[in-house]
């Protein structure tokens, strides 16, 4: 993995302020920094929004800790919330007027629904930090003020196949994809793009309409192929389903997804038989903050699970670190309020001292293109602890696996 730098925050006490959903946030004095979340906190996204939601607020306290100050005075951070129920295009874009024309806040962290907020930042630019999507193509080409706090697909999904060749010997695959579903659609592009790649043949490839029920049709084109594995292309809410019909009609060998699926939601949505439904699955995303051999990732795990009783997705390490990169951009911009120089600042800073993430600097700063990224990593799972392990983490440059690091005894 390649060396990182960090470079620490100026460092002052602070007291925490933390705003409910969709309130205006902060005690009202003016070194309250105040700054806005639209999360996808219900509807078929809130796997992804609920969990972000609450890294952003260990992210807030632990920056408290650290303590920041801008243009010389100590400040405090507040996060004004607002669920866009899974439905950015309108309850979203709703929220995101109130957030920045209403309430006037300079920076803007979010999940999904990029292409929605095209037209709203064109008339109000502000900084929108992406916290999870990954979609394929990448979603920094639809705005100059869209930045990325994590790799796009393109730096995982040849690792999938990478690894499938070489540790399950794997010469074909089927893949079926969610139609309509962005983030599968672009999955799908890059399978047939980097499976070929590493010598595996694209034995089929089907479709189901997105929020179908019945995935039998694509289930039975896809085994009808004879594939050595096959791969679901979509969100761990839409897979899920499908893997569990998948098992259901018969398949048995290896699955691999890009879905980012954990322990919790395996048991959630595939019921008592998920232990022997997730065997022999292979899922290649960024780090886990469980698996990671980070010890502040580690650490952050550690302290999640703690708190929350459930197990952290690589989602919540970003969401974490979203109110430091704030800070240490804030602070290099000398003001809380600007943000056309707030989004300058974000250009130019180091990896902020107190994150979790275990960033990959480019020419020591956190930021490349507007995308900053840790390694990515191919998870599988172990039966006889009914949870995830570490198999191989790696890197891609210019689509090709470097640095790969295969794990022994994985489930041991």
């Amino acid at each position: 993995m390649r060396s990182r730098t960090a470079a620490a925050l100026t460092a002052s006490a602070v007291l925490i302020s933390t705003a409910a959903c969709g309130s205006g946030g902060g005690s009202g004095d003016d070194t309250t920094v105040k700054i806005g979340a639209i999360l996808s906190m219900s509807g078929i996204y809130s796997t992804l929004g609920a969990p972000q939601k609450k890294a952003l607020q260990m992210g807030v306290e632990d920056l408290s800790k650290q303590g920041f100050t801008v243009a010389g005075k100590k400040r405090t951070m507040a996060i004004s919330y607002a669920d866009d129920k899974s439905d950015a295009a309108t309850t979203g874009v709703t929220q995101l007027r109130e957030l920045v024309q209403a309430k006037k806040l300079p920076v803007i962290a979010y999940g999904l629904g990029s292409d929605t907020y095209v037209p709203q930042l064109k008339r109000k630019p502000v900084a929108m930090l992406n916290l999870i999507d990954s979609v394929y193509p990448s979603i920094l080409r639809l705005s100059p003020h869209f930045w990325r706090v994590r790799g796009d697909s393109p730096t995982y999904v040849p690792g999938c196949f990478y690894y499938a060749k070489r540790q399950l010997g794997i010469k074909s695959v089927s893949v079926i994809t969610a139609k309509g579903e962005g983030y599968g659609e672009g999955l799908t592009q890059l399978v047939n793009k980097f499976a070929p790649a590493e010598g595996i043949k694209v034995a089929a490839s089907t479709q189901f309409p997105v929020g179908s029920t019945d995935y039998s049709n694509a289930i039975r084109t896809a085994v009808a192929a004879k594939p050595d594995a096959v791969y679901l292309s979509s969100v761990t809410a839409v897979i899920l389903p499908v893997l569990k019909q998948l098992r259901q009609s018969g398949y048995t060998g290896p699955v691999i997804h890009s879905a980012g699926i954990n322990p919790n939601q395996a048991k959630d949505i595939l019921g008592a038989q998920f232990n022997s439904i997730m065997k022999d699955n292979y899922d290649c995303a960024g780090t886990l903050p469980t698996t990671s051999d980070n010890p502040a990732a580690k650490s952050f795990a550690a302290a999640y699970q703690a708190r929350y009783n459930e197990y952290p997705q690589d989602l919540t390490m970003w969401a974490h670190d979203f109110p430091f990169i704030v800070a240490a951009a804030m602070a290099k911009a000398g003001t809380t309020t600007d943000s056309a120089k707030i989004e300058k600042a974000l250009a130019e800073i180091p990896i902020p001292s107190g994150t979790v993430s275990g960033w990959i600097a480019g020419d020591g700063k956190l930021f490349t293109e507007r995308m900053a990224r840790t390694a990515s990593e191919v998870t599988t799972w172990c039966s006889n602890k009914q949870t995830l392990a570490s198999a191989m983490t790696f890197d891609v440059n210019n689509g090709t696996v470097v640095q790969p690091n295969l794990k022994k005894d994985v489930c041991s």
